[in-house]
């Protein structure tokens, strides 16, 4: 006689994942038509049909603990030809969201990044960090005099050490959240698992390769309502991957050949971090438009999504503003107030990476590498909770 085990829906996670924004699960009878025209989906895992039945189901250790979640780039093709508007593509960033919460360390961190009332707090905790600084200093009350000189008003050597024990402590809660999710994909794996292909993921990862599939292997003509969407987000990657590159270089020159700031307009690596700001606003304002003009299609667009799109445009907006006052020799009462609020975006935004939607940067390496090392197995879901 076969075994059976009875299910225990978690009405909780149902009731969740309906709260970030997932359309109306009733609506979808399980067709399959959102899994045949997405264009990275394979018959080995199938997605997003699974997804909408376990979520109708409840079945909260299967969407968690599938790498679907995060293959999925979030093309919208699925919506787009999804027979009864069920709108998949929103139950796939639902999945998303609430697994960034679900896996990660401290759990509140989470929490808190998705939830509005905590963003004074999120706030507040850089705010006191580099006040607590200044006021050690004297430039709390007393700016610095003469010319306006950012590393006069907050000394280079505490920003680094802010910086660097912060992202740190931010760091140590990515690699935790990124295991317990490799953890829990492994609990599913049938036979043994391959070699970690780590060049070549990332090597896709760096030529956008699935993104690119998803605007360009395209089932039909019906357009997407996200689109566009692979070259903007390459523009967004190697736009921050160039503000990443332009502040190692200035410490490099700091620390290493005693170069200190501020440094010619006309520099190289200034005018990288320029052209790299410039291209991050781009993309974001292109992200933006596109989130206000889709809503009715795509669906209404959650606070996380705009919490971050926001931070990343408000940091580059910040950085310039502060780089023109300096340039045209406002006085300090305006440009050094201008930085402070700057390093409070960058903190905000470095530091909270493992818990805001800037998540996806460990999260879906993590699949992506998962993937990678599982081709052509087969997986199996966990032994049902018995009754």
């Amino acid at each position: 006689m076969p075994e059976t085990s009875v299910i225990k829906p978690d009405f909780e996670f149902k009731s969740q994942i309906l709260g970030r924004g997932a359309h109306d699960l009733t609506s979808c009878y399980q067709c399959g038509t959102c899994s045949i025209v997405c264009p990275i989906s394979n018959p080995e895992n199938p997605f997003p049909r699974k997804e909408m039945v376990w979520v109708q189901w409840g079945l909260t250790d299967l969407a968690m603990s599938n790498s679907s979640i995060w293959a999925c780039h979030d093309c919208a093709i699925c919506t787009a030809y999804c027979p009864r508007e069920a709108q998949p593509a929103l139950v796939m960033a639902a999945l998303r969201e609430y697994s960034i919460e679900h896996y990660a360390v401290p759990r509140v961190m989470g929490r808190m990044l998705g939830e509005a009332k905590f963003l004074p707090i999120l706030f507040a905790i850089p705010a006191l960090i580099f006040g607590a600084v200044l006021a050690g200093i004297g430039n709390l009350t007393a700016l610095p005099d003469g010319p306006v000189v950012f590393s006069k008003f907050m000394p280079i050597v505490f920003v680094e050490v802010i910086f660097m024990a912060a992202i740190g402590l931010s760091m140590t809660g990515a690699v935790a959240g990124g295991m317990r999710y490799w953890r829990a994909m492994n609990l599913r794996m049938v036979g043994n698992r391959g070699p970690v292909r780590l060049l070549p993921t990332l090597w896709t990862i760096l030529r956008h390769r699935k993104f690119r599939r998803c605007a360009d292997d395209l089932p039909g003509t019906r357009e997407s309502p996200r689109t566009p969407f692979a070259r903007t987000h390459l523009l967004a990657f190697y736009g921050f991957l160039g503000l990443v590159v332009t502040t190692t270089s200035v410490g490099i020159g700091i620390y290493a050949f005693g170069y200190l700031t501020p440094w010619p307009i006309w520099h190289p690596v200034k005018i990288l971090g320029n052209l790299s700001g410039v291209a991050v606003i781009i993309a974001l304002l292109i992200f933006g438009y596109r989130r206000i003009t889709a809503k009715t299609k795509a669906g209404e667009s959650t606070y996380s999504d705009w919490l971050f799109l926001d931070i990343l445009l408000l940091t580059t907006l910040t950085g310039f503003l502060a780089q023109g006052l300096r340039l045209v020799g406002v006085g300090g009462a305006i440009a050094y107030p201008t930085y402070f609020v700057h390093l409070m975006f960058v903190f905000f935004l470095l530091v909270y990476i493992p818990y805001s939607k800037f998540a996806h940067i460990v999260y879906r390496t993590v699949a992506m590498l998962y993937d990678a090392a599982t081709e052509n197995r087969e997986s199996v879901p966990p032994p049902a909770q018995a009754a």
